[in-house]
């Protein structure tokens, strides 16, 4: 049997399976009007406008409490991926119960939580493992269905992690069906550690459920290390590139995608919004690393790939702009919108001087802001309005050990923190359970696990980017000004005449030498003997002119430092007129004569 011809068959058995399957999904979900239905809280809210569609199916009959969980638990936010996209995570060991909750609704509420990432590029990971309850094949069909292009458009990558073979066959057949583009973007995942190849897993709070059902598939989590040369510009400390207090600038990535996009980018439609492929990201990254190469012309590869670039290396900073011992401050600042006086010296007094250590942060940040201002100011042509800069420039700053924190200072969701409420109406939600794996989870897991929200109405980092945006000239004043006097020192510095050298000597001449040989010799002790030689001299020439001692001693000349020197030198010309006759320096051979040369020259400079 020829091996090609049996696989060709296979293939062809495969894609009509696939064909068949996705007409009778189309079947199920365009079956008549006379099916029954369900009647569900969703259909109390048909009819209405947009806006109060939304806000009726997010407060539902249970005060938001759907929506809450929703938001923390089934869909909620990572970090950014390896090209700064944000990440979310839907988690499907976590859905509900399908006896208990309206799954139209529940339908509608993730799209509605979707809607915050939209309109940028953005990536999902999907945890398929243990989910103990189902939806059903129309359901999945509807929500294909309802995921319009706006959806699909900035997914730039869906990763399913641990998918059963149902799960793939049905995808696939979707794919087929309805979107073969799309199926290009799924990723089909069968470790953790083959997840870490494709997003940062430190950056993602993965639910414990996803862990055992992964200790089937693997002893231990591999994590690809993505060590390699030493770095000049990425993940260097920022005090080593800027200096202490700023005084070697901005770096090359910094200086050249901020003027660039000064000068190009100000208008351009949802700036730092974007991801450019990854591919080119690591070209302009090479070029960086590259030796001799000081700057990148962003006029080759355009004004998204200078946004990103921005992004990366603030985000690969070795200590990130905001540490994490720095969270509870961030958050204790007053709320903008009622007291923006307030807030803003709030953050110009106490949060940026707390975060500029070393002082080079303050510099950084205000270059930074100072962009993100000017980009702000043309919102009504370029779509990006502070609130979006915030969000999209938040998740760069922040990196620690506990991702899930780090998730919750850049939370950008709208929805409004749900009022605490009873959990009665849900007692027997374990009634119609399926009956997978029923026996280790209790009744109580039906019910919406909110006994620590995190209260999303606190500011957080998404806060403190808005508001540096908003009142920039109020917070950085004093940091603009502080550069403002360090650069008229510098130039000051650099404007002033150079410091005069002293006269270059010539070679030393053998008086020279001489001479200096002699000076170098008079030693403390010399000196005092000569000076008492000299005073005995002085005395005797008075006692010889008067005979009584009292009368000399009195009348002798003191020795003055005159008096040294004349003596000094009349000794060294008498050696020099003995080193003439005969010719040699006294006391001076090759190594002394060396040294006695660098003494003298050395002394000029002196």
């Amino acid at each position: 049997m020829n091996s090609g011809n049996g696989f060709a068959d296979f293939a062809k058995k495969f894609n009509d399976f696939g064909n068949q399957l996705g007409n009778n999904i189309k079947r199920v979900f365009n079956e008549g009007p006379g099916t029954p239905r369900t009647v569900s809280s969703s259909d109390d809210v048909l009819g209405l406008a947009a806006e109060s569609f939304r806000e009726a199916t997010i407060e539902g009959n249970d005060g938001g409490e759907l929506a809450t969980y929703v938001n923390e638990k089934l869909v909620y936010e990572a970090g950014v991926d390896h090209d700064s996209r944000p990440m979310l995570v839907f988690a499907a060991c976590r859905l509900l119960n399908p006896d208990v909750v309206d799954y139209d609704r529940l339908l509608n509420l993730i799209l509605f939580r979707l809607e915050d990432f939209v309109e940028s590029d953005y990536t999902v990971v999907l945890f398929a493992a243990n989910a103990r309850y189902k939806p059903t094949v129309k359901w999945m069909y509807t929500a294909y269905r309802r995921l319009g292009r706006k959806y699909k458009k900035n997914l730039k990558a869906l990763y399913i992690v641990h998918p059963s073979k149902w799960v793939q066959i049905l995808m696939t057949a979707m794919n087929a069906v309805l979107s073969p583009k799309f199926a290009r973007k799924v990723q089909w995942i069968d470790t953790l550690s083959e997840l870490a190849h494709f997003v940062p897993l430190d950056q993602i709070n993965i639910p414990p459920e996803v862990y055992q059902f992964n200790a089937t598939k693997e002893i231990e989590i591999t994590i690809p290390s993505h060590a390699g040369p030493s770095s000049r510009f990425f993940g260097v400390p920022l005090e080593q590139l800027m200096g202490m207090h700023g005084e070697l600038g901005l770096p090359p990535p910094v200086s050249d995608a901020v003027d660039y996009l000064y000068t190009h980018a100000l208008g351009v439609q949802d700036l730092f919004r974007r991801s450019p492929p990854s591919t080119t990201l690591q070209k302009v990254r090479s070029q960086y690393e590259a030796k001799g190469h000081a700057s990148v012309t962003y006029a080759v590869w355009g004004e998204h790939v200078a946004a990103a670039i921005l992004k990366t290396w603030c985000r690969e900073l070795p200590q990130p702009i905001v540490p994490a011992h720095y969270y509870e401050l961030i958050r204790q600042t007053p709320d903008p919108a009622l007291q923006p006086e307030q807030s803003a010296a709030y953050v110009r007094d106490v949060v940026l001087p707390a975060l500029s250590d070393p002082p080079c942060v303050a510099l950084l940040l205000a270059a930074l802001f100072g962009l993100l201002r000017a980009v702000s100011d043309h919102s009504s042509t370029n779509n990006m309005t502070s609130a979006r800069l915030a969000a999209a420039w938040a998740p760069n700053f922040v990196r620690s050990s506990q991702p899930d924190v780090d998730i919750s200072m850049c939370s950008v969701t709208r929805f409004s923190q749900a009022p605490a409420s009873s959990h009665g109406g849900h007692a027997s939600a374990g009634a119609g359970a399926d009956d997978d794996d029923d026996s280790n989870v209790s009744e109580d897991e039906d019910v919406l696990d909110l006994a620590e929200p995190d209260n999303e109405n606190r500011p957080n980092i998404v806060t403190l980017a808005k508001l540096m945006i908003d009142q920039y000239q109020t917070i950085f004043k004093p940091t603009l000004e502080a550069a403002e006097a360090m650069a008229r020192q510098q130039a000051r510095k650099a404007s002033a005449p150079p410091p005069l050298k002293p006269p270059r000597r010539s070679q030393p001449t053998q008086v020279d030498v001489a001479q200096a040989a002699g000076l170098v010799q008079a030693s403390d002790e010399d000196i005092a003997a000569l000076v008492a030689e000299m005073d005995s001299t002085n005395l005797a020439a008075e006692v010889a002119k008067n005979s009584d001692l009292a009368t000399a001693a009195s009348l002798a000349k003191p020795v003055t430092a005159d008096d040294i020197t004349r003596r000094l030198q009349a000794e060294q010309d008498a050696a020099i007129r003995s080193a003439e006759e005969w010719d040699v320096l006294p006391t001076v051979d090759g190594e002394d004569r060396a040294a006695d040369e660098e003494i003298v020259i050395a002394s000029n400079f002196v």
